[in-house]
């Protein structure tokens, strides 16, 4: 979806645009195993990010299926999102937390595993300049082999659940709150997921039995930064 012209979506085409990216993530992973088998490692733990971030791609068209396509706000916040490096590999590796039995404990691995990726996703395939002491630097040079391998087998895992997700669920259904998230202004959302005490709050309200994302966005937004107060700080 990277022409600078948006198709029409419709409920066939994000069917199909899903069953291409798991496709992908597929090919993705399995030249990732190749290249990690032979050595390759930087480029190896490239091309997983690159199956998470398609994994990531063919769960959002999958449950983009029950959007208001008819939106123009929807349809534009969707195409961003599946543009998105960083959201891709938070729409996998999310979900993929949140499928464990213990969820609570898989989203605090997860957030942790999002950090590195995202950093790692760079310096795996381009060179780059460093300073202290000022140098040339290699993806080679900068990926270790276990955070190869143990990219790989994260790859693994979110295409696995991307697999599972599509052959045996049906296309999500969206509450008023999780449609207004989602067109949310990208700039307020960040602000949120970026703030560290959020993560505390939506962990809080999982401990409640409030597992909604979107309902705790909104709740923090209105609590947290409507107020200046941060969460968990008595005033």
């Amino acid at each position: 979806m990277g022409a600078p012209l948006l198709p029409k979506l419709t409920t066939t085409l994000m069917q199909s645009y899903s069953e291409a990216a798991l496709s992908n993530a597929n090919e993705l992973l399995t030249e990732a195993s190749l290249l990690r088998d032979h050595g390759y490692m930087a480029r190896a733990y490239f091309l997983a990010v690159a199956c998470i971030e398609e994994a990531g791609k063919a769960l959002l068209a999958f449950d983009a299926q029950n959007r208001n396509l008819s939106d123009p706000a929807t349809c534009t916040r969707l195409k961003r999102s599946m543009e998105s490096h960083g959201e891709k590999i938070n729409y996998a590796m999310c979900n993929w937390a949140l499928s464990s039995p213990d969820k609570r404990e898989a989203l605090q691995v997860a957030l942790n595993l999002i950090g590195h990726v995202k950093r790692g996703r760079e310096p795996s395939m381009y060179s780059d300049l460093r300073a202290s002491p000022d140098r040339a630097q290699t993806p080679r040079e900068v990926v270790r082999d276990s955070a190869a391998q143990d990219c790989v087998r994260l790859a693994e895992n979110c295409l696995a659940y991307a697999r599972h997700h599509v052959i045996e669920k049906k296309p999500a259904k969206f509450t008023v709150a999780q449609e207004r998230v989602f067109t949310m202004k990208p700039a307020k959302f960040k602000e949120i997921l970026n703030t560290e005490d959020f993560w505390e709050y939506y962990i809080s309200r999982m401990k409640a039995g409030q597992q909604d994302m979107a309902e705790a966005v909104l709740g923090y937004e209105q609590d947290h930064i409507k107020t200046g107060m941060r969460f968990g700080v008595k005033q």
